[in-house]
């Protein structure tokens, strides 16, 4: 899964700005599929989020589940 983040030469994802309700914004490209989704953390709740529909329907997506100790870390701060 981390090859599909898009990352920076240190290996890190490259972090997009904030928005008005979202931190810690990155691009990440669908397996299946072109499509590239934005993952994000919420401003509000601090509850990591995806633009891809098995979140926007179901609350729940592979990207998030696959991505865990990747955001955990970016929350950090490391």
């Amino acid at each position: 899964m981390a090859n599909i983040v898009k990352q920076t030469k240190s290996g890190k994802p490259e972090i997009l700005p904030d928005n008005k309700s979202h931190t810690n914004r990155f691009e990440i490209q669908s397996e299946t599929s072109d499509r590239i989704y934005i993952v994000a953390q919420a401003k509000s709740s601090g509850e990591w989020q995806c633009g891809c529909p098995g979140w926007i329907y179901h609350r729940k997506c592979k990207h998030l589940r696959s991505l865990a100790p990747v955001l955990a870390q970016l929350a950090a701060g490391e």
